[in-house]
């Protein structure tokens, strides 16, 4: 392959905007997952004029072009397939406006969901969906073009569900804005004027075009909000539920685990254990009454009411006032009835404590690890469930040569999806995106660690059994990247539509080739 010549660009984005350090190309070139080839120089621009003239002098020198924003993703969707540039977004952080009149905000695509929800707070208002839980480096742009759930989320949806509007660079450097803003004299107040280009633009991992800056709708920020824990003795019971709940359309937040991870597991212990645990659920409680039938639950249920909990559901519920949060607790609690057991609110109450935190990007003990996941109806859950946890069993005796284990979380999208995360975690060595991405402690944790590609082989074939189950099972996936099969078996029309407006604003498939299962 004949490598095209790396034009200047310090011109554009000035000489510290120009990265060519071989180490730093190769951190670059790096994400939570694995390595792709090295890009040829990262680029730094500040500015969307900026972003422009950079895309145009890449692509007319036959370079491809990478977008990155924090560098979380684990589907190789910035990962270079050949010869180009990596475009660092971090250094586009600015807000640019925030209205509270007309309940937006615009920001570059490089600002962090957290820096952007410490500006909004003030003002008494925030995104519907506020960002994910890695939203304390992980970038606005980054989320709208990969497709993103956590804050907000079982309310109100994904990421893009929240954008009003984009101005997005194509391949020649041109800047499309989409919804009310792309005429003169109108504001990006609204996106549904006409056909949705704002959502041709989300979720496309990059594939059409460079997100620069991005348009989010506004709400008034709730005053008060209450975490709520549920146990249950069965997977099933844990599905039952979180759709129950999921359909009153009332929780902000869910987040489903399993109840080892939550410690509550005891095959052991005395009476003084019993009481302490009582008294924590107890405390946990709105108001005296809830406190004492949630009590009087778990005492029917049996003195070691915890030993056979397998699951846990964590939810957050918000509003204007108390009054209103102690409501939609009245609901959430009667949704689960006795398909479940009230146990302490721990979990979402540390949640919302602390949304924004950083996340070390190896396990607690050192471990590398990948967490490929699905989005799927409440219906096809269970049946998911036993088929893949089915194919990971026939592994077990090399699992556990490897020190692997398959951890799945849980979470629900609006009111019609279960997302379902195993994540997959592993003995390795790890590279410098891992590095510098964790706390030191936790990075001295795997000092003993070799280079394990016999166990990164293994993960990618647990990824593999979990992304045909997925299908076989119909479940959807965000975060698409160049791994997840966007067009497999796809109606051919659809295929010829998507392929037909990549080569409209990509002609020579330079920006992120490969995303979405397009060429690489």
């Amino acid at each position: 392959m004949t490598i095209p010549t790396l034009p200047a660009f310090d011109d554009i984005v000035g000489r510290d905007g120009v990265i060519t350090d071989e180490a730093e190309r190769i951190y670059y070139s790096q994400d939570y997952y694995r390595q792709g080839s090295t890009t040829l120089a990262v680029i730094r621009p500040s500015s969307i004029a900026q972003l422009a003239a950079t895309v145009a002098r890449a692509t007319t020198h036959g370079l491809a072009v990478y977008p990155r924003g924090a560098g979380y993703s684990y589907t190789d969707a910035y990962l270079p397939t050949k010869p180009g540039i990596t475009l660092d977004m971090r250094s586009m952080s600015r807000i640019l406006d925030i209205n509270t009149t007309d309940m937006f905000v615009t920001v570059e695509a490089g600002c962090s969901w957290a820096a952007l929800d410490s500006a909004l707070e003030p003002h008494g208002v925030r995104a519907p969906f506020w960002g994910p839980l890695s939203g304390l480096r992980a970038t606005i742009g980054g989320a709208v073009s990969q497709g993103a759930i956590s804050l907000g989320s079982g309310k109100y949806g994904v990421s893009a569900e929240s954008v009003l509007s984009l101005d997005v660079v194509t391949a020649d450097g041109k800047i499309i804005k989409t919804g009310s803003d792309g005429q003169p004299n109108h504001s990006p107040f609204f996106r549904n004027y006409g056909p949705d280009l704002t959502g041709l633009f989300c979720g496309d991992s990059g594939a059409l075009g460079l997100k620069a800056h991005v348009t989010l709708r506004l709400m008034r920020r709730p005053n008060v909000n209450q975490g709520l824990a549920f146990g249950f003795t069965s997977m099933e019971g844990l599905v039952q539920a979180s759709a129950a709940v999921a359909q009153e359309g009332l929780v902000s937040e869910s987040l489903g685990l399993p109840a080892r991870v939550v410690g509550l597991r005891s095959s052991s212990g005395g009476l003084a254990d019993d009481l302490r645990t009582l008294w924590t659920v107890a405390k946990a409680q709105a108001n005296p009454i809830d406190a004492i039938v949630q009590v009087a639950k778990i005492a029917v249920a049996g003195r070691r009411f915890f030993a056979n909990l397998e699951q846990t559901l964590n939810v957050v519920v918000e509003g204007p006032n108390a009054e209103s949060v102690k409501g939609q607790a009245r609901a959430v609690r009667k949704a689960v009835g006795n398909i479940g057991v009230e146990i302490a609110n721990t979990v979402p109450t540390v949640l919302r404590a602390m949304p924004f935190r950083d996340h070390d990007m190896v396990s607690h003990t050192g471990q590398r690890q990948l967490p490929p996941s699905t989005i799927l109806p409440f219906s096809k859950v269970m049946a998911f469930h036993t088929a893949f946890t089915a194919r990971v069993a026939a592994h077990a005796a090399e699992m556990t040569r490897h020190g692997m284990s398959v951890l799945p979380v849980f979470s629900t999208v609006g009111t019609n999806g279960f997302l379902y995360e195993p994540v997959i975690a592993w003995n390795d060595a790890p590279d410098e995106f891992h590095r510098r991405h964790s706390a030191k402690i936790t990075i001295e944790k795997a000092k003993d660690f070799r280079n394990n590609p016999d166990a990164r082989d293994l993960a990618q074939t647990i990824r593999g059994y979990m992304i045909d189950c997925a299908y076989a099972h119909g479940g959807v996936h965000l975060q698409i990247g160049k791994v997840y099969p966007y067009l497999r078996d796809r109606n051919p029309a659809a295929v010829a539509a998507v392929k037909a407006l990549k080569a409209l604003v990509d002609p020579k498939n330079l920006i992120n080739p490969g995303a979405l299962g397009l060429p690489g």
